[in-house]
């Protein structure tokens, strides 16, 4: 199949959230022979088999590029493509061929947990949007059972997927630590967890070091800041890290979740984030518990090798679930329903 897929950026200017996972579908779907474009205001990534249809930049702000990414997505001529994946920014896109819209969460869950005022304003003027996007799409993919709940539009639920190869176990470091990848403020909340965790946490386990990947770099006893780091360096503190904790209050996924899992790090996450909750089962897969248990949580995972193994093994296995592969080949069955379903037949 000839297919487009659209996101307003790439890896190549944004490498987490989105952009990743567009990335890593795209490259999975050409792996599975299929000729896809991805339709972006980004460069080609270095390792992208895909190709890049690379929109010239808009002479805004880049809190704006989303809207005129609607409009780059309307006035394209997708004639030539026998399926149109875009993850976002789809209302004004009317086309003659099949649109398979993927949603990654929804915009009344951002708008909910946002922190600033100016995220609330843009979440209130994109909740409208989606509905709209949803309407015009032929088939609406969610990435969770949560998007689902809060879309009913979603007619299936296709995850995010993990790169199996990449994010794979490696040595544990000697003394404990605890991972976090993330903003420190909204609803990320790193800063809270470092707090919590130099005043609840390092007084019971005084060798224990909380490794924070944010818009950060600092060092001080018991925490360190890495700032932003590459892939490679990510991959190897998730590897090394006796456990991962993101108190984020919302995901309309959790990718970091299962890129822990995959690594077979221990994942602590807090409610009622909804993510959270349907990637780790409830606790089935890792611990999942209130606020004011937290520090216990990640406290009693440190100290005891047996709990900590157990959740290690479970996530491992939970993630492989979530492979390319599979994630692809749910994609392909997606639009090849959809491209009939247009064709009437």
């Amino acid at each position: 199949m000839k297919i487009a897929v659209t996101n307003t950026f790439l890896p190549s200017e944004q490498p987490s959230g989105v952009p990743n996972q567009v990335h890593h579908l795209a490259n999975a779907l050409c792996a599975r022979g299929h000729d896809v474009t991805v339709f972006s205001f980004s460069p080609r990534p270095v390792d992208a088999q895909y190709a890049v249809h690379q929109y010239q930049r808009p002479r805004v702000p880049s809190r704006w590029f989303a809207f005129v990414m609607a409009y780059r997505l309307a006035t394209t001529d997708f004639s030539m493509f026998d399926v149109i994946n875009p993850h976002g920014d789809n209302y004004l896109l009317r086309s003659k061929r099949p649109v398979v819209r993927t949603f990654h969460g929804s915009a009344v869950d951002e708008f909910k947990n946002a922190k600033t005022l100016q995220r609330r304003l843009f979440c209130l003027v994109t909740i409208p949007l989606e509905r709209v996007g949803a309407a015009l799409a032929d088939y609406v993919v969610g990435v969770s059972e949560t998007t689902r709940a809060r879309m009913p539009s979603v007619q299936s639920v296709i995850p995010c997927g993990v790169d199996l190869e990449a994010f794979r176990s490696g040595p544990k470091t000697d003394l404990p630590t605890v991972l976090f990848v993330g903003t420190e403020n909204g609803r990320k909340r790193g800063a809270w967890l470092a707090e919590l965790f130099k005043t609840e946490v390092l007084p019971l386990v005084p060798t224990a070091e909380l490794r924070m990947v944010s818009e950060q770099q600092s060092f001080e006893p018991g925490v360190r800041r890495y700032g932003r780091v590459s892939n490679e360096t990510l991959i190897e503190l998730y590897r090394s890290s006796w456990a991962f904790c993101l108190p984020s209050t919302y995901e309309g996924f959790g990718v970091p979740y299962i890129e822990a899992m995959a690594t077979r790090t221990a994942v602590v996450a807090t409610s009622p984030n909804p993510g959270a909750r349907e990637v780790l089962s409830d606790g089935a897969y890792g611990a999942f518990v209130d606020d004011a248990k937290l520090a216990d949580a990640l406290k009693r995972i440190l100290l005891d090798a047996a709990v900590r193994e157990d959740f290690e093994q479970r996530g491992a296995e939970r993630s492989q679930q979530y492979g390319w592969p599979i994630i692809a080949g749910r994609y392909e069955a997606t639009f090849l329903t959809a491209a009939k379903a247009k064709a009437g037949t």
